[in-house]
């Protein structure tokens, strides 16, 4: 009995694992795309949903946690909330002033720019500022409206010719805005994501661990045949003996 046991245990270590929390909160769509852009990369993750909340939690083996964070930082993810207008104006609430009007839709047209550049292909997060006009007290002008981009890309991303066109989108989306005044800031990210690749060799612990990852699914089935055969054996004898 002893070595059924023990065959039982290492059986359902193997099969559970070692999961950690990865992300929480995240909706299904988020989660849906981080799972698979995780497993086009070979890297195993599970998602729970919370029936309470109704939102996933991402979950990932241990020994993979950092490649995760770091692929899923580099693809942009997980994507940040943007206010909405019922957001910024919920219906009941007390008429403000007309300068606080102006400020919530001037960020409510900041949040909208940066989820469309958010969109773009190889770009981690973005940042846009309007700067709207002011009347200058010592010239009684009013200064020209400006704006600010900075844009953190991956480096896998060439954005370096991109800047006029994310001119031309600023501009065009605010009214007023000279092309002129607008100013853009590419960053690149660094880039710390180890790819896993078979040829990759391993020593000391790290090529155990590598080792059994690798033959984790034949290991489980190896031991799940010899546990169903060998209950199956002892429940024969047990059935000839009493006859």
């Amino acid at each position: 009995m002893t070595y059924f046991k023990c065959t039982l245990l290492l059986l359902v270590i193997l099969l559970s694992g070692c999961k950690v929390d990865l992300f929480r909160d995240l909706s299904q769509d988020d989660a849906n795309q981080m799972v698979a852009l995780l497993m086009l990369h070979h890297i195993d993750a599970a998602s729970e949903l919370d029936d309470k909340s109704g939102t996933i939690t991402l979950k990932i083996d241990k020994d993979q946690f950092i490649n995760a964070v770091e692929l899923l930082r580099q693809n942009g993810f997980p994507k940040p909330h943007y206010s909405s207008i019922e957001d910024l104006f919920p219906s009941g609430q007390l008429v403000t002033s007309p300068t606080q009007e102006e400020a919530k839709m001037n960020y409510l047209k900041e949040q909208q720019l940066e989820r469309t550049l958010s969109t773009m292909d190889g770009v981690i997060s973005a940042r846009v500022t309007i700067a709207e006009m002011e009347l200058d007290p010592n010239r009684r002008e009013p200064t020209d409206k400006s704006a600010s981009v900075f844009i953190k890309y991956s480096p896998q991303a060439n954005l370096s010719n991109a800047k006029n066109n994310i001119k031309k989108l600023i501009q065009n989306s605010v009214t007023g805005l000279s092309v002129d005044n607008i100013s853009v800031y590419l960053q690149e990210s660094n880039y710390r994501y180890q790819p896993i690749t078979p040829s990759t060799s391993h020593t000391g612990n790290s090529g155990l661990l590598s080792a059994i990852e690798t033959y984790k699914l034949p290991l489980v089935t190896g031991l799940l045949m010899i546990f169903l055969i060998s209950m199956g054996g002892m429940w024969w004898m047990r059935g000839r003996y009493k006859t």
